[in-house]
């Protein structure tokens, strides 16, 4: 089958590269890009010319855009800091799928300081990455957008590799951004939470992650891992009750 691979950037100079070379063996790669001011479309140049620059726009409908930009049926959505593991690959060209398939789910293995988290609900995290865009659709959401389809899916074998934080800036920055979409994703469904409730939904997601999930044995990662879930929940519905005026 020929395959579509999708990459979705914002100032991703340090990742791009390696993105792009792990899906070259695709038959199509394109590039939607929300005006980077970093060197992402530059380095990107190198391998594809199919880039798109579109803006203000949520993430799922840049990846409905994207799906529509496809010349292929079958569309692969990577993550710029993402990676297809050469086995992940070769099991993917091997793929024969009948008209009643779907999609493929496939097992993301996730890195934060450069560390593999096997524990604190960050494996074996399977997405949905893979699927005929013909029997598909991404969910309309500001975050967490998923993909739904028509038919039966299957599941791979092998890992899809995510390099989720570069160092504690990195994570920072990134729980700033996804509590604020988080924030406008509870205010859209009109979800209402007290003050009290801010605290008490932040300690409950991080003993959930931290003790439920076993994250306290991946170390040291396993308490950033579990204080990161923690901060983005109490910072989203604190920005929530701000954007309602309870604040």
């Amino acid at each position: 089958m020929k395959i579509s691979a999708i990459i979705i950037t914002l100032n991703e100079e340090l990742n791009i590269e390696n993105a792009i070379n792990s899906v070259s063996w695709c038959d199509e790669i394109i590039i939607v890009d929300s005006d980077s001011w970093d060197k992402t479309v530059e380095i990107a140049r190198k391998y594809t010319g199919k880039i798109y620059n579109i803006q203000n726009r949520t993430i799922s409908e840049k990846r409905n855009y994207s799906i529509e930009k496809a010349k292929n049926e079958w569309v692969l959505f990577l993550d710029a800091d993402e990676r297809i593991s050469e086995g992940l690959k070769n099991e993917i060209l091997r793929l024969s799928p009948d008209y009643q398939t779907a999609g493929y789910w496939v097992k993301r293995k996730n890195y934060w300081f450069g560390k593999w988290i096997k524990h604190s609900a960050n494996y074996p995290d399977y997405q949905l990455k893979l699927f005929n865009k013909k029997k598909c659709r991404v969910t309309k959401r500001l975050i967490h957008e998923g993909v739904e389809t028509e038919g039966k899916t299957l599941r791979l074998e092998n890992d899809l590799l995510h390099y989720s934080y570069r160092d504690l800036t990195h994570m920072i920055n990134k729980i700033n951004f996804f509590s604020t979409l988080e924030a406008d994703e509870h205010l859209k469904t009109n979800k209402q939470i007290s003050k009290f409730g801010v605290f008490t939904h932040a300690v409950s997601a991080f003993l959930r992650i931290y003790l439920s999930n076993k994250g306290f044995k991946d170390g040291k990662e396993g308490f950033f891992v579990s204080f990161c879930y923690a901060l983005t929940n109490f910072l989203s519905h604190l920005k929530l009750l701000k954007v309602q005026g309870k604040i």
